[in-house]
């Protein structure tokens, strides 16, 4: 088996079990949907900023704008949810998310000049990847509600993101390889395949970060007793969508 899919086994299992642990913990929960939302917020909003910034082709502004609006929705739905339990200020991301979209960026920086249509090109390489990501760590979750609480109220706002994320990798990619021209595609694989490592060396670190924080979550709550799987599988109501909505 090759280190590529070494590392996406093991981030898959240290993730699945992680998601396994949350299910009856509200606060291990909050701790998840948290991190989408830095997800949301961070990583993927900052890539398509970029892409905007620099006087795209009227049909790529409007696919940035439209993908922007989906992903501030997206952000709205993750808080809306975290109120309903209990968390009006989620928590900032952690100095590694910072890490990595630094490296990234660092790694990107030599290929700014390599495209006739200009940086756009990279900064839509690199929203393609975190967008394909996204639908990675969404589905995880999905399968994993779906086979152990598919009445989870999660489920109903996670299949929504997910459908959105899903097009929008698709999107980006598509967006990428119109732009590039025959002559630099090989430059343009290069590029793409050094993003794809870095995201995935980042990879295992986070999820055994992530491991340990919701482990330790579960526990707290179970040695504190009480009222768990309500918390966790509580309804998404109407007003929860009002209120992510505004």
């Amino acid at each position: 088996m090759r280190l590529e899919q070494l590392q996406r086994v093991a981030v898959d299992a240290i993730k699945t079990n992680a998601l396994r642990l949350a299910l009856r913990s509200p606060s291990a929960q909050t701790q998840v949907l948290t991190e989408y939302l830095w997800v949301e917020e961070g990583a993927e909003s900052t890539a398509l900023e970029r892409s905007r910034s620099v006087a795209p082709p009227a049909w790529l502004a409007k696919l940035i704008a439209a993908q922007l609006a989906d992903e501030r929705r997206h952000a709205g739905l993750l808080r809306a949810r975290l109120a309903v339990l209990g968390i009006t200020s989620p928590r900032k991301p952690p100095a590694i998310a910072h890490a990595k979209l630094w490296w990234i960026q660092r790694a990107c920086a030599p290929y700014l000049d390599s495209f006739a249509a200009g940086p756009v090109v990279v900064f839509l390489a690199v929203a393609a990847r975190f967008e394909a990501t996204g639908v990675r760590v969404f589905a995880r979750h999905l399968a994993v509600l779906d086979h152990d609480a598919p009445d989870a109220a999660d489920a109903v706002l996670l299949r929504e993101i997910v459908a959105d994320e899903r097009r929008h990798a698709k999107s980006c990619a598509a967006a990428a390889q119109r732009l590039v021209r025959d002559d630099e595609q090989r430059v343009f694989g290069e590029l793409s395949a050094r993003i794809a490592e870095i995201d995935r060396s980042f990879g295992v670190t986070l999820a055994v970060s992530h491991w340990v924080q919701v482990a330790a979550l579960a526990a707290r709550d179970r040695l504190k007793g009480g009222p768990q799987l309500e918390s966790v599988t509580a309804g998404v109501t109407p007003n929860d969508r009002s209120a992510a909505a505004s």
